[in-house]
């Protein structure tokens, strides 16, 4: 990291500096004097007057203004090292904040004039808050939300500035104005003022705009030549034309590593196109797969690359694809690059093409994450680094000059670019963005200024190219800047878009466009995309963002990120701070213009914020959960624009918060129990999000919000009247709400009557706009008429839960062209109706969830002929992609029609129990399957479906997951085993044996887990040849039953590519049984592929050498709870093991093992009678770290010391005296110890409540295995 002093440097240097504009304030200034009344006296008169000329000032001043920001834009480029032009620049933001600070302040008074107005106009209408309280009507305690008083609450008193004041702020602006005026004439001329008043020369942000498109990429290049890199181009090619070193398989992978921008997919172009490659293989597919990863996408596209007759076929029925893929590689060579890896799912890839008989596959793939490509043999990975000097120097000079000789232009120039190579450190993108930056002018004054830019002396190590980047930065279109550098306040490097937005609306970073109708959200969100195009953002999801390092780096000065122990104090002048931990009020008193503040802990802020320091704060953020009350003095914040206590336990909002006119967001905490009967004088707020999404506002209290939008819940509907009351929240006029939660008090409904609500319902008609509509605890019979026309064209969410009287969805519902997700719960007897002359019911409809109700299907027709079951051309969600039906009767919906069905849950639900076998041999799409405490499921014989299986469909080729929880399955699992050539994961919990057969048809099952049930292989040599995951939980056993030889040396022949294996709880079983609780050990022998293993509560007691040398990949080993554990004795044969886990093994004391040279973990933990490490561990060499923890006995180091390659060392809750002379000066074990970098010592009590339990499953957790079972019935 760059010194303070340097990094203060460049926080002057690198700040960025917004538009500064007279014209907002002046428009304001304006409306003020038109909108005041007539003065009363001569001396309101004269100060009118004295307004109206500081007005006319100001409106002079335009013209010097926008000059000024030009010429003072120019000089801070030119000359960054001028602390003269650096000052101006400084005093020019100044005058711009101030500006914006007046500009609020005018704001502010006019939203406070319109909400007098508008309360005014209430209160002579008598609509006062209090009228819907009126009569007899009691109400319980605590509602979801507020309850207003009887009582109307004041808001405090007006702060308003006098004319008096507003003529001194603007005389102010107006001589700071003056001031930058005299110093620019004293830097230049005015003359050349006005000569170079259109940007050029280094700085032109309507030119220099760096833009990375983000587009897939192809194997067409541009780069005629690729420099350092022959080395690897000529491996490559070898490896790529050489046979496969591996005669196992047909299939080779090579691995190109290396950060964004060093060049890897430029290398798998340049080879990919090579004369020699050509030649050699018959056929070749490049496939940009991104971070979205689409097996049958990718699967489709080497199809039509192989056979172009191919593209005409539109199925996405994978295991089509993958038969065909197979059939057309048959007796090929082929070539498959994979650009831009992102997961390890691409590894499912292979397993087809491993199958097919083409006669040699390479593949490429370039990631910049080596994890990635676990299970992968990284002998052939390729890591590319810098590009060495002398060929650097090429590739740069190809950047800047292109087409053009370099030898054309002179020595210096040359002599500079060399000085500017040495900066950029190697790598091809820093080479390629400051080299389009120097082919702009290439003269020697522009290089020059680029080598004098002070962004150069922030380099970090000899590998960083900050600084290069750093340069794309300072060519950001100047509303960009100030944006981007305000990321680095965030207190992570992912945020959301929508919060974002909103704190650069806040701070000023954004305004609205007169031009067209774009709002500054709007603005905002093309911000952002900006930004991602030119590579400062990465996209993790539609709505979240990761930031680019670079906002660190230009962050400094206006910006602060205080640690507490860290940093002493704040700058006077800093402007955003985030406050990591506790900080002193008084450091945050002393400063003069903060505008955004983070506290991770309120402490004792609260009572300061009628400070003067806190006057111009726009955004406050609090993430203190120890926080309950929030402070009267909020009032005094009245340029707050956004404010968060989402993550506080505040249960109260105070009146006075409703004085905040200028607040857009507003976010609310979880607990809260209460809102001020004010709320609706937010009339400017946007955005209001409860963290308890049952919260919400009441239809009163809407009235004024006229520009909320986004997410919006209305509670305690229970309370209203009649339709007339309920239309007043305006909710068709709401056209920017996307999310609408309607919610009925479910304990005091049923003193609402029935009709009552349905008149309530059919006053909240949502706008058209809506997308997601959820219905809570309405006890009316009746659809309002609003669902049953076809208004809600985009709603794509429908939720209706606790609604027990809803008695029909009308067959519009149907016909809604944008519904994806329908969710029925707790909602009793329901008819779902559906119109048989329609081509197509629910046509987008992609997901429905049953719980707890009875839903009948019909058609509107009452002719039995209609019926379901004999629907004519009518079809009945035909894209629906996922059914969950739990604790349901269903009727009139039968599963075999859903053919695009993907995911199918059924929980509890008898009435589809006796489909679940007929339907499968329709469902060809399905994917996963979860039965879950269904009775006794029957199928058809084996003999029956040998027969079938030859027809067209019965096989389920895309079915991958099945879980079965309490079920009777026997007969119904063996039979299905039959039709799942594509099972990837079998999850079996408390069912009764299941019985499998075939299991070498089962080439894709990688994981199984078994939790208290039995799995009887029938099979006489049963191999599960791609498993690499079992977990045997709970008594459950494997029952070999067919194999009368078995003994367990032989076990390992089973699971050749078994690479996790975890055991809990296996008993002690007679007959051939796996594992044996008591030959558990001699279980594991020859499973050389497991590298992880995890014993838990087994009767383990040592491990025999003979059996541990057969385990040459194990790398990982947790034992827990293994009580009759005593020793590790035999554990120095696993020559690859890296980590060692020992927790509650009450009897482990011995450690007689020494060889163990690949160990750098070791992790001790609720061993009572350890009482010491063995003298001779000094002797590993690669031990990183020592964990001891929660040994009471353990009270010495051990006498041969510890390896001088140990970097991290816990001790916790061991002997105290142990604990005390490590931590004492000059004594034996600190001597011992010191040369260890992290340290750890706690002697208090550390709660082992469940530790013991979790430890086991956080390694799991850790290591990416499937968690371990939760049945949640819910």
């Amino acid at each position: 990291m760059p010194s303070a002093t340097l990094s203060a440097l460049a926080g002057s240097l690198l700040s960025p500096l917004s538009k500064v504009s007279l014209e907002k304030l002046i428009s304001h200034l304006w409306d003020y004097l038109s909108s005041s009344p007539p003065p009363s006296s001569l001396d309101e008169a004269e100060k009118q007057q004295q307004l109206k000329d500081s007005l006319e000032a100001l409106e002079d001043a335009k013209l010097t203004v926008k000059l000024m920001q030009s010429r003072i834009m120019k000089l801070f480029q030119k000359h960054k090292q001028n602390e003269r032009a650096v000052r101006l620049h400084n005093k020019l933001k100044d005058v711009g904040y101030d500006i914006q600070d007046l500009e609020s302040e005018m704001n502010y008074m006019e939203l406070e004039r319109k909400v007098q107005l508008i309360n005014k106009a209430e209160e002579e209408e008598g609509e006062s808050t209090s009228s819907q309280f009126s009569g007899k009507r009691s109400f319980p305690f605590r509602l979801p939300t507020a309850i207003l008083s009887k009582k109307k609450r004041r808001l405090p008193e007006s702060s308003q500035s006098s004319n008096e004041d507003i003529v001194r702020q603007v005389n102010s602006i107006l001589k700071q104005i003056k001031s930058i005026e005299s110093r620019l004439k004293e830097e230049t001329m005015l003359e050349e003022l006005f000569d170079q008043i259109t940007l050029n020369g280094v700085y032109d942000p309507r030119e220099h705009h760096f833009t990375q498109n983000e587009r897939a990429t192809t194997s067409s290049t541009n780069e005629r030549k690729i420099y350092g890199r022959n080395d690897e181009i000529q491996w490559l090619i070898e490896f790529l034309t050489e046979p496969n070193v591996n005669n196992s398989s047909n299939v080779s992978v090579v691995p190109i590593v290396g950060m964004g921008g060093i060049g890897k997919t430029t290398l798998a172009q340049f080879v990919f196109n090579d004369s020699e490659i050509e030649n050699h293989f018959d056929e070749k597919a490049w496939i940009y797969v991104s971070n979205h990863f689409d097996r049958c996408r990718i699967t489709k596209e080497m199809l039509h690359v192989i056979n172009p007759n191919v593209q005409r076929c539109s199925t996405s029925n994978l295991d089509f694809l993958e038969r065909e893929l197979q059939r057309h590689l048959t007796g090929k060579k082929f070539l498959l690059v994979l650009d831009d890896i992102w997961s390890d799912e691409w590894q499912w890839l292979l397993a087809p093409l491993q199958s097919s008989q083409a006669q040699v596959i390479k593949i490429i793939v370039t990631c910049r994450d080596p994890m990635v490509l676990r299970s992968i043999d990284e002998r052939n990975k390729i890591i590319l680094k810098g590009i060495d000097h002398q060929e650097y120097w090429s590739l740069f000079l190809n950047c800047v000059f292109a087409e053009n000789n370099p030898d054309n232009y002179s020595r210096e120039l040359h002599d500079i670019g060399r000085r500017i190579v040495k900066k950029v450190m190697g790598s091809p993108l820093a080479a390629k963005t400051v080299g389009k930056l120097l082919s702009r002018d290439l003269t020697e004054k522009h290089w020059n200024d680029v080598l004098e830019n002070d962004l150069w002396k922030l380099k970090i190590d000899a590998h960083d190219i900050m600084p290069a980047l750093a340069l794309s930065y300072y060519h950001l279109p100047p509303h960009l800047q100030p944006c981007f550098a305000y990321c680095s306040l965030k207190h992570s490097l992912y945020f959301q878009m929508e919060e974002l937005i909103y704190m650069w609306i806040a701070n000023g970073y954004i305004h609205e466009s007169g031009s067209n109708s774009k709002t500054m959200h709007d603005i905002g969100e093309e911000y952002c995309h900006e930004l991602l195009a030119m590579g400062f953002f990465d996209k993790v999801d539609s709505t979240m963002f990761k930031m680019h390092d670079l906002a660190q780096l230009v962050s400094h000065g206006e910006i602060c990120i205080y640690k507490r122990g860290k940093d002493e104090k704040l700058s006077k002048n800093v402007r955003h701070v985030y406050v990591q931990g506790l900080i002193d009020p008084g450091l945050v008193c002393e400063t003069n213009n903060l505008r955004t503040l983070v506290l991770s802990q309120a402490g004792g802020m609260s009572p300061f914020f009628n400070h003067e320091a806190f006057k111009r704060v726009r955004v406050l953020v609090i993430f203190d959960d120890t926080m309950q009350e929030l402070p009267e003095a909020i009032y005094h914040l009245k340029h707050l624009q956004y404010l968060d206590l989402s993550s506080t336990s505040i249960k109260s909002i105070p009146e006075s918060l409703c004085g905040l006119y200028q607040l857009r967001v507003l976010k609310l905490p979880q607990y809260l129990l209460t809102l001020p009967s004010q709320v609706h004088s937010l009339i400017n707020l946007e955005i209001l999000y409860t963290a308890n999404r049952k919260n919400g506002l009441m239809c009163m209290q809407l009235r004024n919000l006229n520009k909320l939008r986004g997410y919006l819940s209305i509670v305690a509907l229970e309370i209203i009247h009649n339709k007339k009351e309920a239309a007043k929240a305006k909710l068709n006029e709401r056209h920017h709400i996307k999310e609408l939660n309607l919610h009925w008090n479910i304990d005091m409904v049923d003193r609402c009557k029935h009709v009552v609500q349905e008149e309530v319902l059919e006053g909240l008609q949502p706008h058209p706009n809506l997308e997601q509509l959820y219905i809570e605890a309405y006890m009316g019979s009746k659809t309002p008429s609003w669902l049953m026309t076809l208004a809600l064209q985009r709603l794509q969410k429908l939720s209706l839960i606790k609604c027990r009287k809803w008695a029909c969805l009308p067959a519009t519902l149907g016909l809604l062209p944008s519904l994806m997700v329908l969710h029925l719960g707790d909602i009793g007897n329901i008819t779902v109706e559906f119109d048989d002359s329609v081509t197509e019911m629910f046509p987008s409809l992609e997901f429905l969830k049953l719980y707890r109700a009875t839903v009948s299907f019909k058609s509107m027709s009452s002719s039995a002929s209609s019926s379901l079951t004999t629907l004519g051309h009518s079809k009945l969600f035909p894209r629906l992609q996922e059914l969950t039906v739990d604790e349901c009767e269903v009727n009139g919906l039968l599963l075999p029609k859903l053919s695009t069905l993907e995911i199918l849950r059924l929980i509890d639900s008898p009435g589809l129990q006796s489909q679940v076998p007929r339907c499968l041999q329709n469902l060809t799409s399905l994917m996963e399957i979860n039965l879950l405490l269904l009775k006794e499921l029957k199928t058809e014989t084996t003999t029956e479906i040998g027969a079938q299986q030859q027809q067209e469909g019965w096989v389920l080729p895309n079915l991958m997951n099945i879980f079965i929880y309490g079920c009777e399955v026997k007969s119904f699992m063996r039979d299905l085993f039959l039709r799942v050539p594509s099972l990837n994961t079998l999850r079996l919990s408390r069912c009764s044996p299941v019985s499998l057969m075939a299991v070498g048809r089962l080439s894709f099952l990688q994981e199984i887990i078994l939790e208290e049930v039995e799995l009887i292989l029938e099979d006489l040599a049963p191999v599960f040849l791609s498993l690499k995951r079992l977990q045997i939980l709970k008594k459950s056993t494997i029952i070999f039953q067919n194999v009368p030889s078995l003994v367990t040396t032989q076990i390992h022949n089973c699971f050749p590519c078994l690479d996790i294996l975890y055991i809990q709880e296996c008993d002690e079983v007679n007959g051939l049984h796996w594992p044996i609780s008591s030959q558990l050990a001699q279980c594991l022998y020859g499973l050389s592929s497991l590298t992880r293993l995890y014993l838990r509560k087994t009767k383990i007691k040592n491990f025999p050498t003979e059996v541990m040398t057969t385990l040459h990949a194990l790398s990982l080993l947790s034992l827990t709870h293994c009580n009759e554990l005593s020793s590790v004795e035999g554990l120095q044969a696993l020559s690859s093991l890296i980590s060692l886990t020992i927790s509650s093994c009450p009897k482990f004391k011995s450690w007689c093992v020494e060889e163990m040279p690949a160990l750098r973990v070791i992790d001790i933990s609720f061993c009572q009678d350890l009482e010491s490490l063995p003298a001779w561990l000094h002797r590993l060499p690669s031990l990183r770290k020592l964990s001891i923890r929660q040994c009471p006995k353990f009270d010495s180091l051990p006498v041969g010391g510890l390896p001088s390659s140990l970097e991290t060392l816990e001790i916790i809750k061991c002997d105290p005296d142990l604990i005390k002379h490590c931590q004492q000066e000059q004594s034996p074990e600190w001597l011992m110890i010191q040369h260890i970098p992290k340290q750890n010592y706690i002697s208090e009590f550390i709660s082992a409540e469940n530790y013991q339990d979790d430890l086991f499953y956080q390694f799991s957790v850790n290591l990416s295995m499937m968690e371990p079972l939760q049945i949640n019935c819910d």
